[in-house]
């Protein structure tokens, strides 16, 4: 009888185990920015409730994302980044947006990332 309860506890524990796992979501996004002020901005933008980790890297441009899936969506998160003014990857910031961050932050701008050692934006909008 021991063993048939310590099993059927196994189980009710894993069962609560990998229904908790399944709403944390761990992705990759691509977000254009060029410096450590674009790095706070854009992690800051997406750290909102449900984010648990956010993490953009200067050099690959990726931000790497860990979130509850049921309190946020990556929707979400993608409409706070082009609100602080930032393009992700297929989704770029409005021009109203991109015109509120800082001078030296202009990523769009071809001075600034040949400044920062960069090539062509990142994000681009697809041609049709």
């Amino acid at each position: 009888m021991k063993k048939y309860f310590l099993t059927l506890l196994a189980v009710v524990a894993m069962t609560f185990n990998s229904a908790a796992q399944s709403k944390i979501t761990e992705t990759s996004i691509e977000v254009d920015g060029l410096c450590g002020m674009c790095k706070e901005r854009i992690e800051n933008a997406a750290y909102l409730p449900g984010v648990k980790k956010v993490n953009w890297d200067k050099e690959t441009h990726q931000l790497d994302l860990v979130f509850r899936n049921d309190k946020i969506s990556k929707e979400e998160i993608i409409a706070s980044i082009n609100a602080a003014g930032h393009d992700v990857k297929g989704a770029l910031a409005s021009d109203e947006q991109y015109a509120n961050i800082h001078g030296c932050c202009r990523f769009r701008d071809p001075g600034q990332r040949a400044k920062h050692g960069l090539g062509e934006a990142l994000c681009t909008q697809e041609k049709k």
